[in-house]
């Protein structure tokens, strides 16, 4: 009998949906029925969010407001859900929503940012937390798609905290190898940006994979080189992160790294169907883990806010699994087909609880 695996909730206990959460959760439903497909939302409605969206940002530039309304016309225009959300939440008075829909399709690692309170304003300037009483605040705080990005990256923290704290641990028996961490699809890193996370390549090595053309390493952890142990400043290569600009499946693919601690891609599995993933991802990812190191990766779930996500805004269509019950299963079905294989992992699973209505699961594969 070899199926170790456990199911737990790590972060939060499970609770009941308050009030408000219930509100915003039937509120999530209505807009998903919003949706007819091939409706387009009538002239009147597009003519009044533009004259709108003018009015309350007159203070940028014409060129400006006109390269934003030109990139989002389009999409409020093909989308009746997108339009009443707009009316609804006066969005068109916000200085950061127009500016955020074009970044999803521009750059999607710096739209995840919003998750932050991060982004670009209507002027072109990114802005390190947009102000409360901006009207995409509620947004930001309470959208069940960026409160679980928050969570996911929280888990992500604490998974490279604890390969860095065995590397001081046990910096004896690494004497000649440091615990080496990677990051594949990386985008600017909020796990380690956010969340308290401290570099020492005294410990560890952290690698991290985007092809991103907009991220500028040396510029983005600025913040890491001049708070270092010595507090100096120093080079990415002194604290121990190593950014490379390439697709996540030809690197994994490819790559000479050998005995990592932990694989990390997070928001990424779910665009995959599984036995695809299994093959591009995990086996690469196995060949390269250590014994005893881990593989982080999480599966979306049938449920309102994604449902609402990816009708709103445009997003690329997921495999949604119908539960976290049903997501663990698929899993638990390619965990044993890659055992009997001779590739074998231990699993944990950690199901979102961010949200009283679950919206993914997360999974730690451990390589025995």
């Amino acid at each position: 009998m070899i199926r170790h695996s456990r199911i737990f909730n790590p972060i939060k206990q499970t609770r009941e949906m308050d009030t408000s959460e219930f509100i915003r959760y039937i509120r999530l439903r209505e807009l998903c029925e919003w949706f007819p497909v091939g409706e387009e939302s009538t002239m009147k409605r597009v003519e009044e969010i533009r004259q709108d969206f003018y009015e309350a940002n007159s203070d940028a530039t014409k060129d400006r407001l006109d390269e934003i309304w030109g990139f989002v016309c389009p999409m409020i225009a093909k989308n009746p859900a997108l339009a009443r959300f707009i009316v609804d939440h006066n969005a068109t008075k916000s200085g950061y929503f127009f500016p955020w829909l074009m970044t999803i399709v521009q750059s999607p690692s710096a739209a995840l940012e919003l998750a932050y309170g991060n982004g670009f304003d209507t002027y072109g300037n990114w802005v390190n937390g947009i102000p409360e009483e901006d009207e995409i605040d509620d947004f930001v705080k309470n959208v069940p798609t960026l409160v679980y990005q928050r969570e996911r990256q929280f888990l992500m923290a604490d998974l490279v905290s604890s390969v860095k704290e065995n590397g001081q641990r046990d910096r004896q028996a690494f004497e000649h190898r440091l615990p080496i961490a990677v990051d594949l699809g990386a985008g600017r890193m909020a796990w380690a940006r956010y969340h308290g996370f401290k570099f020492d390549s005294a410990y560890l090595k952290v690698v991290a994979v985007d092809k991103d053309p907009g991220i500028d390493p040396e510029e983005l952890f600025k913040p890491f080189a001049s708070c270092n142990r010595y507090g100096i400043s120093s080079t990415l290569e002194y604290l121990g992160l190593e950014f490379q600009r390439a697709d996540i499946l030809p690197w994994l693919a490819t790559t000479d790294l050998r005995d990592v601690d932990l694989i990390m891609l997070g928001g990424v599995a779910s665009y995959f169907p599984l036995p695809a993933f299994t093959e591009a991802v995990i086996k690469p990812a196995y060949r390269i883990l250590r014994e005893g190191g881990s593989f982080f990766f999480d599966l979306q779930l049938e449920c309102p806010q994604y449902e609402w996500t990816i009708k709103l805004f445009g997003w690329p269509e997921m495999k949604l699994a119908k539960s976290a019950a049903e997501a663990i299963d698929q899993v638990e079905k390619i965990r044993r087909q890659l055992w009997d294989a001779g590739l074998k992992f231990n699993a944990e699973y950690h199901v979102d609880t961010a949200c009283a209505n679950p919206s993914a699961v997360m999974i730690i594969f451990q390589k025995l």
